[in-house]
């Protein structure tokens, strides 16, 4: 990978996987990355989240697989509450 920009950051590094393997499974290549800081100050292991980046020629596709994916969740919460 190369020419990388940051798509989105996540609080845990489950929801970055998650939206790393659907943007996969698209065809997008994404890399992880998470600022550990676990042996300066426990306390703040991982406090800046799980970075998700993608190559910049595949960013806008990727910010729109995630919008695809959040309409889609946002349904499945209105259904619920039907």
């Amino acid at each position: 990978m190369k020419d990388l920009e940051l798509l989105a950051t996540y609080p845990t590094e489950f929801e970055a996987e998650l939206v790393r393997s659907k943007l996969g499974a698209r065809g997008v290549e994404a890399m992880i990355e998470a600022q550990d800081r676990s042996n300066v100050i426990p306390s703040i292991d991982y406090a800046n989240g799980f970075h998700l980046y993608v190559e910049l020629e595949d960013l806008e596709r990727a910010q729109s697989i995630i919008e695809e994916d959040n309409d889609d969740l946002m349904d499945n919460d209105d259904m619920e509450e039907a």
